[in-house]
């Protein structure tokens, strides 16, 4: 269902919502997620989040969780004393983040692809 919301619209403010409501307090889903680096994702969301603030900043603190049996990673960051959250489907090779407080306050919502040599992690190829 999350995938079918981002896939399929223009307003992903509504699956970020679905995510938080359905999955970011699900203790169940947090434990069965492993931690991990993934630095081909962080590099991404870096460059991101740079796009959102108008200049590339240095994340204070990432963490990235991943779903094996679902392709799935999840996790969030501190960039610019903002919390960046994100999901990203690794088969459909599509992904939210979430900037909170976004530049112009609220959040900032967008989608993400990773592109070329960044599309897979080695580890997992």
């Amino acid at each position: 269902m999350l995938r079918q919301k981002l896939e399929h619209s223009t307003d992903y403010e509504k699956a970020l919502t679905y995510f938080l409501d359905e999955f970011a307090g699900d203790v169940k889903f947090v434990t069965q997620s492993d931690e991990e680096e993934a630095p081909h994702l962080l590099t991404v969301l870096r460059h991101a989040a740079g796009k959102l603030l108008g200049n590339p900043e240095d994340f204070a603190h990432s963490r990235v969780m991943r779903l094996a049996q679902f392709r799935f990673a999840h996790g969030n960051a501190i960039v610019a004393g903002r919390v960046l959250l994100f999901f990203f489907f690794e088969e459909a090779n599509l992904g939210l983040l979430a900037l909170i407080p976004g530049v112009r306050g609220g959040t900032e919502v967008g989608r993400f692809q990773l592109n070329g040599a960044l599309a897979g992690n080695p580890k997992h190829n």
